[in-house]
């Protein structure tokens, strides 16, 4: 049996592509929406699978430093080109440590580039059956 808890989290941010369609883009703004699932296959004795709050603190703290700033500028976002995979990627991988400590594992990441386009980033099983 696999618990999955949720956690979102939104931020604005300037992006531009290095080479769409052949050009640069030109710098522009997204509110680029963020969310995890986050795997354990046992219950705290008290009942619940992880702690709510220390989920969304950890996706805050990894997001805040994002809020308001040209991905393409950030050292690891801005290497390539800051796209949706590529921050999806970089979460994934800022998420995975601190999840593990708090008796987690990270399922996925999922990125907004606004409203409408997303990228799913899946990690690890999605599920465990027992036979």
């Amino acid at each position: 049996m696999r618990w999955t808890i949720h956690a979102r989290a939104e931020f604005p941010a300037l992006h531009a592509l290095q080479s769409y369609n052949g050009k640069p883009e030109d710098l522009h703004e997204h509110q680029w929406r963020i969310a995890i699932r986050v795997g354990t296959d046992t219950l705290h004795p008290e009942g619940y699978a992880l702690d709510f709050h220390a989920v969304d603190e950890l996706l805050k703290r990894a997001t805040q430093p994002l809020h308001g700033v040209d991905l393409g500028e950030h050292p690891e976002i801005g290497k390539m080109s800051p796209t949706a995979e590529r921050l999806a990627e970089i979460l994934a991988r800022w998420l995975q440590q601190p999840l593990a400590e708090i008796g987690g594992t990270l399922l996925s990441v999922s990125v907004w580039e606004g409203p409408e386009n997303r990228v799913d980033l899946t990690l690890g099983q999605e599920s465990k059956t027992s036979t």
